[in-house]
């Protein structure tokens, strides 16, 4: 059965992305602390991993196959270096916003018995796996932004 308590998790992350507008563009590509990455970096990753869920796991789960995941070290880097690559912080947050938008209905439209079917991973265990992930990447930027308020 579908966790929809995760799934609102990750419906509701978007309200959060949205007060990201308002940030400071001093502070949103600074590093949160000394070796991390920026607030850009860490938003650019989220909708990476998104994509990711779009574009791989949920097609696996539809047909039954395996789910795959990339490099993690290369497909964070390639995040980070989008993040730096000159989008701005509206676009960026804007895409961002769409992307989640997009998985969140689709997973909402996912038959039932999808969400327990298992292959190596079912994603009854991995939409709970991601809202954590938000969660934890959400509670860095909050540290930060406190740290460097104003």
């Amino acid at each position: 059965m579908a966790d929809h308590s995760a799934i609102r998790r990750l419906r509701d992350f978007t309200a959060w992305v949205k007060t990201l507008n308002d940030l400071d563009p001093g502070l949103w590509l600074k590093p949160i602390a000394a070796g991390k990455w920026s607030t850009a970096e860490i938003v650019a990753h989220l909708a990476n991993w998104d994509r990711h869920i779009l574009s791989s796991i949920l097609p696996a789960a539809r047909q039954g196959g395996a789910i795959r995941f990339p490099d993690e070290d290369a497909y964070n880097r390639q995040a980070s270096d989008y993040a730096k690559s000159g989008i701005t912080q509206s676009a960026l947050l804007a895409e961002t916003i769409r992307t989640r938008e997009r998985l969140v209905a689709e997973l909402l439209e996912m038959p039932e018995e999808w969400y327990a079917r298992k292959l190596n991973y079912s994603l009854d265990m991995l939409i709970p796996e991601f809202a954590n992930h938000d969660d934890h990447h959400r509670d860095q930027i909050v540290r930060f932004l406190r740290a460097n308020a104003k």
